[in-house]
């Protein structure tokens, strides 16, 4: 039997004896995927300033990646190569904005939730979406999920008490959220957390009091009734493989949390915007530990895998208004959340794509950390995998099985990684990263596995490892209608833009409360 197969054939028996008559061999497979949060936002990752129990144990008892990357710099990108196992030089969607806006899945991509639902899973999104306005062909129940929930449009999702949820293409209204001054609320957070009380918005027992709400008894927190809806989605469907995909829209800004709990006034702590900061990602843990206690009590935690990921690098200081991409995206002094890359969100260098990953089911996976070079893109051939589909011809990732098992020589450490943005592209192969910050600029190239700070360009002295890194950008991308090519102009992408709005073809996505 070949070894693959026998991996398999272990990993199935071994669910099967835990499931007993319950759902034949096929794992159930849970996705958690927060926003924004940062390398070293979890204790096990290096943060010490407060401790993430529940993501810890998940990562010291699965199997942690050191060297893992997002498949984007920035929410929806990342989501969409992560969906349909697609890079960004393949991908529908390569940024926050195309030049018809908030851009869609196309009908033609195939994802995670399609290829799980055709070998009998019931499929269920629930949190942050972003790669489909209502109307398009990209909205969750129109790409594989029978069940939806949470916002769709990913500027509405920075609000915290919305005016609406969307569930299964239909809103959901909640009239205790009306006159939520969400506006205050991104105005608080251009000022230097130093500089502003963020705790004027928390009552004296941590609660958050939402500005322009006249009864915040009524207002409901989004994640709050996110958070219920995954679980319940759990327990109905107990008996029956699921595939759960819960992308919570914390810790991304602006700072808001429905109550502080143990980050309320804590010692030492410089600022109340770091409460909340920490306060979120503790949110974050809360429910991992919720849901992986529901999982216990069901009966059914030896047959999830549980994955856990952020879907972007570091971008904290840019809600603590100290800077961003223009000022190199400064570590915060205090947490020192970002760890000890170049760069953050917005950029394709090392600290806008590194991030915190783990994959963890106790019944098949022993405990271990991997170093090998992995992106988010894996995991639709490893979900498919470990679902018995066959592979997708066009997926850009590898399936993470072997590294999962314990056979990570069976693992193609070597193969390229690719990214683009507008103006950038990086490749990272085996111990190599090459990094091009625009389309005429010369290449850099860092021997990132000694260099993780990128400190020293390699580049005059191996010339050929940089022809071909060369070599595989121009192969790797394919030019996209409606995306700023790498080379392309302003002027020719002002062309696409006209071109859209003549079509009527324009993508309007709103910040939250602000509108229809």
């Amino acid at each position: 039997m070949p070894l693959r197969a026998a991996l398999l054939s272990l990993i199935a028996t071994a669910v099967a004896g835990a499931a007993g008559s319950q759902a034949g061999s096929k794992p159930n497979i849970v996705l958690i995927l927060a926003d924004d949060l940062s390398y070293r936002d979890l204790s096990i990752w290096g943060q010490d300033r407060f401790y993430t129990p529940n993501l810890d144990r998940l990562a010291r008892e699965g199997v942690r990646f050191t060297q893992a990357y997002a498949g984007a710099q920035v929410c929806a990108p990342s989501r969409a190569t992560l969906m349909t196992g697609l890079h960004t030089g393949h991908a529908s969607i390569r940024g926050n904005q195309s030049a018809r806006g908030q851009d869609h899945l196309a009908d033609a991509d195939v994802t995670i939730a399609e290829i799980l639902k055709r070998e009998g899973y019931a499929t269920g999104f629930f949190g942050k979406w972003g790669i489909g306005l209502p109307g398009t062909p990209g909205t969750p129940e129109k790409q594989g999920f029978d069940e939806a929930f949470g916002f769709y449009d990913q500027r509405r999702a920075h609000t915290f008490f919305p005016e609406y949820l969307y569930r299964n293409g239909r809103r959901i209204h909640y009239k205790g959220n009306a006159g939520f001054d969400m506006e205050h609320i991104y105005l608080d957070n251009q000022t230097p957390a130093a500089e502003r009380d963020t705790a004027d918005h928390y009552d004296g027992e941590g609660r958050f009091q939402p500005p322009g709400v006249a009864d915040a008894s009524r207002a409901v927190y989004s994640e709050a009734v996110v958070e219920e809806a995954a679980l319940e989605f759990v327990r109905s469907n107990r008996d029956q493989p699921f595939f759960l995909y819960f992308a919570t829209q914390l810790p991304h800004g602006p700072l808001v949390i429905d109550r502080m709990g143990s980050a309320f006034n804590r010692p030492g702590f410089p600022t109340s915007a770091h409460m909340e900061w920490a306060a979120m990602v503790l949110r974050i843990d809360e429910f991992a530990g919720k849901l992986v206690g529901l999982l216990k009590e069901l009966g059914v935690r030896d047959r999830t895998l549980v994955a856990f990921a952020s879907d972007n690098g570091y971008s904290m200081c840019g809600y603590f208004a100290r800077g961003n991409r223009a000022a190199g995206w400064p570590d915060d002094p205090f947490f020192r959340n970002k760890g000890p890359f170049r760069g953050g969100k917005t950029s394709v260098q090392e600290g806008g794509i590194r991030i915190p990953f783990l994959v963890n089911w106790p019944s098949s996976l022993s405990p271990g950390v991997s170093s090998a070079p992995v992106w988010l893109i894996d995991l639709l051939p490893t979900f498919a995998e470990l679902a018995g589909a066959p592979p997708e011809p066009t997926a850009d990732g590898h399936s993470l099985l072997p590294i999962m098992t314990g056979d990570s020589g069976q693992f193609p450490t070597d193969r390229p990684l690719y990214w683009e943005n507008a103006r950038e592209q990086a490749v990272r192969k085996g111990p190599w990263k090459a990094f091009r910050p625009a389309p005429d600029a010369p290449m850099e190239l860092f021997l990132i596995e000694e260099d993780i700070a990128s400190e020293r360009d390699l580049a005059n002295r191996y010339p050929d490892v940089v022809s071909a890194m060369e070599r595989i950008m121009s192969r790797e991308h394919v030019d996209h209608p409606w995306y700023w090519n790498p080379r392309e102009t302003r002027d020719e992408f002002d062309k696409k833009r006209a071109l859209a709005a003549k079509l009527g073809q324009l993508q309007v996505s709103r910040r939250g409360n602000a509108g229809p």
